[in-house]
């Protein structure tokens, strides 16, 4: 039997647990690929490709847009009627510790229409103050009041409507939602002017006086809406583009949803439009205050 060296031994045990062929010629190994050292504790690493940044386009035509042969047109005389509608108006009021308002500022207002008038009443409101570990300070005092306004039958003086083409640029529309989904979403830090926060008050600003001067309006109005005309002379939907206030948006809708036009038609079939509506005249309101809410929350930034 041929005795193997100390150097053959080893090479055969090396060969035993090293995945390589190892020379019969030489008694060399092959070279072997080494793995890299194992740190006990260490994260495994992870390739990764880099992140991509999405780059979409705008479309070369307008969405809404449609080339018509015939473009929807609006009845004769459209129907209107008065309409009664209940409507939040938020404010805050700067009450000093004798219940005076130092300040006030309209946040949500529905009838910027009477700004004026409406700024002038909070104005004048008087206030029990309110108080802190038993100690009267000053504040902001947040409220929502619930108007109850009816909206009289207007008369309109301009009225057109022209179809939206796939090259009609897009307007921006009316940033007003819903009143509810507004105030959830709200999120004020609280005011750095000295006064103590609504949030940290024990007692809020109750109110004695509320003079509502802002009680009727007779004037101009004007409106814009991009409105689906479906194929069966219906509005489909509504975008207000421009108001002149806020609570016309619905007023206009629930007139919309009483009209008859004429559907546009293409290749001599009524098909589906969306159509840019102006209004404008004289409307009158009458507005009454329902109910005042005191709220435990900043509306705005004082």
């Amino acid at each position: 039997m041929k005795r193997r060296s100390g150097a053959g031994y080893a090479l055969a045990a090396l060969g035993a647990i090293l995945p390589c062929a190892v020379s019969a010629q030489t008694g060399v190994p092959a070279a072997v690929p080494t793995a890299p050292p194992v740190v006990l504790g260490a994260p495994p690493l992870r390739l990764m490709d880099p992140p991509l940044v999405a780059t979409p386009r705008l479309p070369a035509e307008n969405p809404f847009g449609l080339a018509a042969d015939v473009a929807a047109a609006l009845p004769a005389k459209p129907p209107f009627a008065a309409l009664g509608l209940s409507v939040p108006f938020y404010a805050m009021m700067r009450v000093d510790v004798a219940g005076r308002v130092l300040q006030s500022r309209r946040v949500r207002d529905p009838i910027p229409s009477l700004a004026a008038d409406s700024k002038k009443s909070l104005d004048r409101w008087v206030f029990e103050p309110a108080r802190k570990s038993g100690q009267v300070v000053e504040t902001w005092a947040s409220f929502r009041l619930d108007l109850q306004v009816v909206i009289g039958v207007p008369r309109i003086e301009q009225m057109s409507m022209a179809p939206v083409t796939p090259a009609t640029p897009i307007p921006a529309p009316v940033d007003w939602g819903s009143d509810t989904g507004w105030y959830e979403s709200l999120k004020v830090s609280p005011p750095s002017d000295g006064t103590v926060p609504i949030e940290q008050v024990d007692i809020p600003p109750n109110p004695k006086k509320t003079r509502w001067d802002a009680d009727s309006y007779r004037g101009p109005f004007a409106c814009r809406f991009w409105i689906k005309v479906n194929a069966q002379g219906r509005v489909e939907k509504s975008i207000p583009i421009q108001v002149s206030d806020p609570i016309l948006i619905p007023y206009v809708r629930r007139s919309l949803s009483s009209w008859q036009l004429r559907p546009a038609q293409l290749k001599g079939q009524a098909v589906d439009s969306w159509n840019d509506l102006s209004l404008a005249g004289q409307i009158s309101y009458s507005i009454e205050i329902k109910q005042i809410v005191k709220l435990s929350k900043t509306l705005a930034v004082p």
